[in-house]
């Protein structure tokens, strides 16, 4: 018997697909326009905000910025000492801040986080997963079980336990803002830093469904994505790349990312204009890909270990 992939109701999806294209170049249009229209900011004075990987970097960059515009916020990071200095940094500025150690990594601890947190500044706010292992590796180096079990662990799954803990008092009161720190190499694929990419594939997924998932609680809870390109947060990882763009400064990173966080978007990159020159770049013909990728290159240093694999063999 052959079975045709017809689907049910056609005529339906015939006048569904007419209505699609009659509000299709109007909807393009609008988009265009609303990129021009300045979106106001939302206040965050008083409102809880927990920053993971709040010891450095992005995470202390966002910290600052938010604690100087009078948010509550809960530092968050394995590093207890830097993550000290980060709330130190917000209360000399007169904000209000607090350092709590936690492994993202272990659901069981952020479940104590959370209630000490509550307790200490009250209900979360908005959440900011942005603790990540960056550091890459060969793909297939045998010294490299652990540390990829490590990166997918606090890259992705900390995402999902710190979200799954702390959405549903964010439901229960209609109002709170999930940001997950992705990464441009989300969108495109570089040597060496597989896991790491692939970490960053599965949050973008992870993401995107939560943002689909959230419209069936008619909920005023939003997801916001964050895509950036390198920025100079890590000399030692810095050492490592070899970019044709240089590195973002973290101060220049941390001024788009508050201003994404707060006009609440959906998924941005910074610089802005990656997110969408990069899957123009996919439609390309495989050599003409290779091409534009040679010419703005992103080369990671391997390892030493990963060096004598490629050796081993390479022809």
């Amino acid at each position: 018997m052959q079975h045709h992939n017809l689907p049910s109701d056609p005529l339906k999806i015939v006048f569904q697909l007419a209505v699609f294209f009659l509000l299709l170049v109007p909807g393009i249009l609008w988009a265009i326009l609303k990129k021009f229209i300045p979106v106001k900011p939302k206040c965050v004075k008083g409102e809880v905000v927990l920053i993971t990987g709040a010891a450095r970097g992005i995470g202390r960059e966002l910290a600052t910025r938010f604690g100087k515009l009078g948010a509550k916020v809960a530092c968050v990071d394995i590093d207890e000492l830097g993550n000290e200095e980060t709330a130190q940094i917000i209360k000399d500025c007169g904000g209000v801040a607090t350092s709590y150690k936690c492994d993202v990594s272990k659901k069981d601890q952020i479940k104590v986080l959370h209630s000490t947190v509550r307790a200490d500044l009250g209900p979360v706010d908005i959440i900011i997963n942005n603790a990540g292992i960056v550091w890459g590796n060969l793909y297939i180096d045998p010294e490299k079980d652990q540390f990829i079990t490590d990166q997918v662990n606090v890259n992705l799954m900390a995402h999902i336990w710190m979200n799954r803990e702390i959405l549903p008092s964010m439901l229960e009161r209609n109002h709170g803002q999930i940001v997950a720190m992705s990464s441009m190499s989300s969108m495109s694929g570089i040597a060496n830093i597989s896991t790491y990419t692939a970490t960053k594939w599965g949050l973008n997924g992870m993401m995107e469904c939560l943002h689909n998932e959230l419209k069936q609680f008619n909920t005023d809870v939003k997801t916001t994505n964050i895509l950036p390109y390198f920025v100079e947060t890590n000399p030692k990882v810095s050492s490592t790349l070899d970019l044709r763009l240089p590195e973002i400064p973290t101060s220049v990173a941390g001024s788009e990312m508050m201003k994404g966080i707060l006009e609440e978007r959906r998924i941005f990159s910074v610089p802005g204009h990656m997110l969408t020159m990069v899957p123009i770049i996919r439609l390309l013909p495989d050599n003409l890909q290779t091409l534009f990728n040679n010419i703005f290159h992103v080369r990671i240093q391997r390892e030493p270990s990963g060096e004598l694999i490629l050796n081993k063999y390479k022809r």
